[in-house]
């Protein structure tokens, strides 16, 4: 599975662990040349806002503005959703701003 799928799967986890089905309204593009994992997040009407601030919730490190419709998911953030997704954890937040991926 690439990186991309991995991405795309954990957020779609996060999302349905919140009781949003947001199949279908996310698309990744890799914007990375190298290995990297930056990724632009394009979030589909309806519930652009509500998807953006599940993942937000979840994930400590994603982007503040979660009105855009078009998001850059940098390295750490990527992991930190993989992460997230894969360990169960879309309702915990840690206390802390920092957290090991």
């Amino acid at each position: 599975m690439s990186e991309k799928e991995l991405l795309q799967e954990s957020i779609l986890s996060i999302t349905k662990q919140a009781g949003l089905d947001a199949s279908g309204r996310i698309h990744l593009t890799s914007v990375s040349r190298d290995s990297g994992g930056v990724f632009i997040m394009e979030v589909m009407q309806p519930d652009r806002k509500r998807v953006c601030e599940e993942v937000k919730r979840a994930v400590t490190g994603f982007p503040a503005d979660t009105e855009s419709g078009c998001i850059a998911l940098l390295p750490e953030v990527v992991d930190g959703i993989i992460f997230v997704a894969q360990a169960g954890l879309a309702g915990f937040r840690p206390v802390s701003g920092n957290h090991s991926v």
